[in-house]
């Protein structure tokens, strides 16, 4: 009997038809009966881009075992998508015409948990290394700064939408770390990318009604490398490591633990 009303509880959880019950987040050791319901949304960062194993080695992967360990049943869904800005996801979370606007929408209105990785693709593919720096400043320039102001606007919006979906979710946001870090050979890149993403990173400390990840002061202490830091081509691989997601997991779960 037992087995058959767990199945009818994952069955109405995966279908939406019923919210789970308000959860009590487990803290560390605890072991809680219930159902919970994670949604990940963002860029590559949030897929899981450059691992072996994105489903276990990624961040939302790691945070999704946290929750597995601690909960009955554990409904996922990794909305992460390799390129996304943030203008992208706030048009599908606000854009009836968006094919993806029910889909987002309906997931994130049962959702207890939302983490969001967001920001890095409004400025980074702006940045070529072929550029001489001067160059790349004077002609890019108004473009980095104009990245950094949509950047600024769209942010909140997309936290204010998130939490008009659903009041009640629990939304830990990560924010830009420098991928140039510890590339001695691109120290100039690291210049024109720490200027801007620190312009950036201002708009997650203005916007309320979330938890901001610090993850730029986290990797920027570390000695170690947490970035995919092989080149392709003439691009730098801006994505964590397999030990940078684990950083990440550990800092957003320290807060969800809270």
């Amino acid at each position: 009997m037992k087995w058959l009303i767990r199945c009818t509880v994952l069955f109405c959880s995966i279908l939406g038809g019923i919210r789970a019950m308000p959860v009590k987040f487990a803290g560390s050791g605890d072991n809680v009966s219930s159902t919970i319901r994670y949604v990940a949304l963002g860029d590559s960062i949030a897929y899981g881009y450059g691992l072996q194993d994105k489903e276990e080695e990624s961040y939302v992967g790691l945070v999704r075992q946290y929750f597995e360990e601690r909960y009955d049943y554990v409904v996922t869904t990794n909305f992460g998508q390799n390129g996304m800005r943030s203008e992208q996801l706030l048009d599908i979370l606000t854009n009836p015409e968006n094919t993806n606007y029910k889909k987002y929408r309906d997931t994130i209105s049962y959702a207890d948990v939302v983490t969001l990785s967001i920001g890095s693709n409004d400025l980074l593919h702006l940045i070529k290394l072929d550029f001489n720096m001067e160059e790349m400043i004077r002609e890019g320039g108004a473009k980095f700064r104009k990245a950094c102001s949509n950047f600024a606007r769209n942010f909140p919006k997309i936290i204010k939408e998130i939490r008009t979906i659903n009041p009640d979710v629990k939304i830990y946001a990560n924010n830009i770390y420098n991928p140039a870090k510890g590339l001695s050979s691109y120290a100039s890149v690291y210049e024109v990318a720490e200027r801007y993403i620190n312009l950036l990173n201002q708009a997650f400390q203005k916007a309320g009604g979330y938890c901001m990840i610090n993850i730029k002061e986290a990797f920027d202490k570390e000695k170690k490398s947490m970035i995919n830091i092989s080149l392709k081509g003439r691009e730098i691989d801006p994505h964590p490591s397999k030990e940078g997601h684990e950083l990440i997991s550990e800092m957003v779960i320290k807060q969800i633990a809270k």
